[in-house]
């Protein structure tokens, strides 16, 4: 099955288990005479550095029905060497139910559950270093509508270990190397928000993070995109949106947009603000006004952990 699946391939570097093999030479003259010798030969393997990523093919909310909905994504092999990856999701409780996550066998984003299967004892077959494969998510929305909100929650972890970059895995890497965790911690996770196709206006959020090291890790001074997307049936006025900053997080400056457009943190002409002083405590606010019926509005921020 997977000699079927469309592939891309990154660049890794050098493949994990390679010997590096070195030996010296001494060139002298004795007596008149041109002499050498060699030292000893030294070899040491590379390690296995275990990396991944998991990105999802799209963006925005997904509306689920009570017809099955494919939501496709790519995961990639970022390891110097052969590796399978556990995989799992799940969705919150709201309006969607998951049916399954599955190997999406030609990569045409598209459910057939003749070839698009589950992955034996939810591991992924081994993939070459920077190999990448497609996956679905399948989901139908719950049978009484469920809440508004729910979000879809996929996560791949390398089979061979996870955790603090750094961490060794002793004797574990290909060709009896050692393997070590690199900056993505061997874990990578991607959450989708979800929706139902009920009258009504929908807000949906979702929220990514990214430390300094380029690791989904939530430590100190990583930086937590938020994205929050409003999707209205109907027309409607008056329309705004609200969020609180987080206890334990600061607002990131200069980092408040809607629909990809930039806004100022100021009380000023355009749609955007930024309050430190709200009575329900620091947050955003955006005027979205008239909106027009069938029409969508995604604002993002982002803020730091202390």
């Amino acid at each position: 099955m997977l000699a079927q699946t469309p592939a891309t391939v990154t660049p890794i570097g050098t493949p994990a288990g390679t010997p590096i093999v070195n030996t010296a030479g001494l060139r002298y003259d004795a007596d008149g005479t041109a002499q050498s010798t060699s030292s000893n030969t030294v070899t040491i393997i590379v390690a296995e550095r275990l990396d991944v990523a998991l990105v999802r093919d799209g963006r925005g909310a997904v509306v689920v029905t009570a017809q099955p909905v494919a939501i496709p994504f790519t995961l990639t092999n970022l390891d110097n060497g052969a590796e399978s990856f556990v995989l799992a999701a799940s969705v919150s409780p709201g309006a969607a139910v998951l049916r399954t996550l599955v190997i999406d066998t030609d990569g045409d984003g598209l459910y057939d559950p003749a070839k698009d299967v589950a992955p034996v004892d939810g591991k992924t077959p081994l993939l070459t270093p920077g190999q990448s494969i497609k996956l679905l998510a399948i989901l139908v929305a719950t049978p009484d509508g469920g809440a508004t909100n729910a979000v879809l929650t996929v996560t791949a972890r390398s089979t061979t270990g996870s955790g603090a970059t750094g961490n060794v895995y002793p004797s574990a890497g290909d060709g009896g190397g050692d393997a070590v965790v690199g900056p993505t911690g061997a874990l990578a996770t991607v959450s989708v928000p979800l929706g139902t196709a009920l009258a009504g206006p929908v807000l949906l959020k979702s929220q990514s993070v990214r430390a300094a090291d380029g690791s989904q890790t939530a430590v100190r001074d990583a930086v937590i995109t938020y994205t929050l997307e409003a999707r209205f049936t109907d027309a409607v006025t008056g329309a705004r949106i609200a969020d609180p900053i987080p206890v334990g997080t600061v607002f990131v400056p200069g980092s408040l947009t809607l629909d990809g457009a930039p806004l100022s943190d100021g009380a000023d002409d355009d749609a955007g603000r930024f309050d430190p002083s709200a009575a329900q405590g620091a947050g955003v606010t955006v005027a979205l006004g008239r909106v027009a019926a069938g029409s969508s509005h995604t604002v993002q921020f982002k803020a730091k952990i202390q």
